[in-house]
């Protein structure tokens, strides 16, 4: 019997644990709230697209002929070294004219990045002798960023506390408390100053001279919003 009112005791603590661990937790106190810093900030990295294509009736020729140019402009590339030099989008792709194969297209691409903006323009000149020009944009360099983005989230959250002490004070509370907090960055587009149309892509260029043009600016932001419990 002292057995049994042992194990009835045990049950019944169980069941008041199971009963108020599913009941809901009340936030009356908790309010949702969220503050933004922004800064204009000056492109100081240029990104270069180039390409070289062929086109005719022998792909192993046009191959050869796509490898060359690539090869001398990653020579010529070698002596710059603020320059980052990227090869991609290698293709050789088949022409049709009325469901008929009349030649074939190769194409190699290069992605010229620095952030010594008047030698990549120097240089552009010099690889249009044999490439030719597919775009040209301006971002803003990983350091540049990083920094940007330390000082704005600084910025946000003395906001975001500035804001929960207005909040805590209008409302007569003491103090308040962070339940929790979220922090997002994000940045406007690439901004491409310089994009070839398709017809115009499909031509020779190489007596195109690089055009000038101002680097601009980008638009870095901070985002911190939350939930706070005020006390």
């Amino acid at each position: 019997m002292k057995l049994f009112n042992i194990y009835l005791f045990i049950v019944t603590l169980l069941l008041s644990y199971n009963t108020h661990a599913h009941e809901p937790v009340k936030n009356y106190n908790q309010i949702s709230l969220e503050a933004t810093a922004s800064t204009e900030v000056g492109n100081d990295t240029m990104v270069v697209s180039l390409y070289a294509q062929e086109e005719g009736s022998k792909a192993t020729t046009l191959s050869s002929k796509v490898n060359e140019k690539i090869n001398w402009a990653l020579r010529y590339l070698e002596q710059y070294k603020e320059i980052k030099v990227e090869t991609e989008n290698y293709s050789t792709v088949p022409v049709y004219n009325n469901n008929q194969l009349i030649a074939w297209r190769v194409r190699q691409a290069l992605k010229l990045e620095s952030t010594n903006m008047p030698l990549m323009s120097e240089v552009l000149g010099e690889l249009q002798e044999k490439l030719n020009l597919s775009s040209i944009s301006f971002d803003v360099s990983r350091e540049r960023r990083e920094h940007q983005t330390q000082l704005l989230i600084d910025q946000a959250i003395t906001a975001y506390n500035k804001r929960a002490t207005q909040i805590a004070n209008k409302l007569q509370r003491d103090s308040y408390k962070i339940v929790n907090m979220h922090v997002t960055t994000s940045a406007s587009p690439i901004q491409h100053r310089y994009r070839k149309s398709t017809a115009l892509m499909a031509e020779a260029s190489s007596s195109v001279v690089a055009p000038v043009m101002a680097a601009g600016d980008k638009t870095l932001s901070v985002r911190v919003n939350g939930s706070i419990e005020l006390e």
